[in-house]
């Protein structure tokens, strides 16, 4: 096996830490008494909120809110837990551990037909993945995969979706005919760099960090749709604080439409993005995420033509047996969070 690099050790310690912290963590979201500042003898009531998010650009809205604290703008006392992929992401928030996450629809609809008791309740991001390879090695297209090692994340997670139910078959494919490999985001660059893997499919910010140091992106295909969700006993039992959640989101989504470039530079500490050397220029940290930035536009917003979507990823992954029986994505969605 080859030596991780170094965003690998960053944020492969930090997604255990994180996990660590989540899976002996108390269920969030209740209220806790405090004294008032006044003296007065009053109490006031802090709103706790346990938020889990995939450590994709993806999940931007999460970064930004609690490097800015705009879910403690809303009253709550916000806890935030980063997580390497979905499914286990979707493991927290199942077993109580989180009380709301943001994540991807592949995941969701996996954990959503063995009847995992959450809802879908605002949307984050529609963006953009990509096929990295070097520039030699002669893949130009999907067809072009075959006998190919391809970097792949758990089974289950967007990127396997979009590896199994939409680059292969575009090329006429199946996982039979390609050899994949299950590694981290952060070790896909430096996989294919050394000849580990031959392809990879990455989100940013990891995709602009290859993309920028040389590697070629030969396709882009559409990210799976990153949401919001809720666990019914959270949102049951505290929906005063559900939608104050709600609210952070929504600032957040605005924080990042309006700004973009301040925001890029906040990023880039978040996700300890150092320069970059590329074949052109020295890139700053905050010029690399505004680079990586540009395949994401983000909206709290669920659409009919989401929702359509989310139904065409459910199909999909039971074809490509992610799913054991179908789902009617609807059972999963309450839209009633955001209007």
């Amino acid at each position: 096996m080859k030596k991780r690099s170094v965003y690998g050790k960053i944020f492969g310690m930090a997604g255990s830490l994180v996990l660590a912290a989540a899976l002996t963590a108390g269920c969030g979201g209740k209220d806790k008494s405090g004294e008032a500042a006044s003296g007065a003898g009053q109490k006031e009531q802090v709103q706790e909120i346990k938020v889990g998010y995939v450590n994709l650009l993806a999940a931007a809205p999460a970064i930004i809110a609690k490097e800015k604290d705009l879910l403690g703008k809303q009253g709550l006392k916000a806890e935030f837990f980063s997580f390497a992929n979905g499914p286990d992401l979707y493991k927290a928030l199942s077993s109580g551990k989180l009380d709301v996450a943001y994540a991807g629809m592949p995941a969701a609809v996996n954990w959503g037909s063995r009847g995992a008791e959450f809802k879908i309740i605002a949307k984050v991001d529609d963006g953009k993945n990509g096929v990295l390879t070097k520039p030699s090695s002669g893949i130009q297209q999907p067809a072009d995969l075959k006998g190919k090692k391809i970097g792949n994340l758990v089974k289950g997670s967007g990127v396997d979706y979009l590896i199994r139910a939409v680059l292969l078959p575009e090329g006429q494919l199946s996982d039979q005919d390609v050899t994949l490999v299950q590694m981290e985001t952060s070790n896909m660059e430096s996989a294919i760099t050394n000849g580990t893997i031959d392809a990879a499919v990455a989100g940013e910010p990891f995709l602009t960090f290859a993309e920028l140091r040389g590697l070629k992106v030969v396709k882009e295909l559409p990210d799976p749709a990153f949401v919001v969700l809720g666990s019914n006993s959270f949102l049951k039992d505290h929906a005063d604080t559900a939608k104050k959640f709600i609210q952070g989101h929504i600032a957040s989504i605005e924080d990042l439409n309006q700004n973009t470039e301040a925001d890029a530079e906040v990023l880039a500490k978040a996700f300890n993005v150092p320069e970059i050397k590329g074949t052109d220029k020295t890139y700053t940290p905050a010029e690399v995420m505004a680079q990586a930035l540009k395949r994401n536009q983000f909206s709290y917003q669920l659409s009919d033509e989401d929702l359509k979507y989310y139904q065409e990823i459910a199909d999909n992954s039971y074809k490509i047996k992610s799913l054991e029986k179908p789902l009617e994505v609807s059972t999963i969605i309450d839209t009633t969070w955001i209007k």
